[in-house]
């Protein structure tokens, strides 16, 4: 999966918990577009999504800063 399938999968992640179109650098936290909880079941739905385990600590506002952000960080899980 190249880089704009991940952020594709991930904004799409985000639309159906946040209900929410959302752009590669809007800021997912800082905006209200996701708060703690749905952070947290953005969370569950990237693992589902791409085989990952996100341990509680990495729900942050630095990962979970925008689509970019998360994108990067997925790629890292992955490895």
């Amino acid at each position: 999966m190249n880089e704009n399938e991940t952020k594709e999968l991930i904004r799409s992640k985000i639309k159906e918990i946040a209900f929410r179109n959302v752009g590669d650098t809007d800021e997912l936290m800082e905006q209200h577009i996701l708060d703690s909880m749905g952070a947290v079941d953005l969370a569950v739905a990237l693992e589902a999504a791409f085989g990952i385990s996100i341990p509680f600590v990495d729900i942050n506002k630095q990962q979970f800063a925008s689509v970019e952000s998360l994108a990067a960080y997925v790629t890292l899980k992955r490895g």
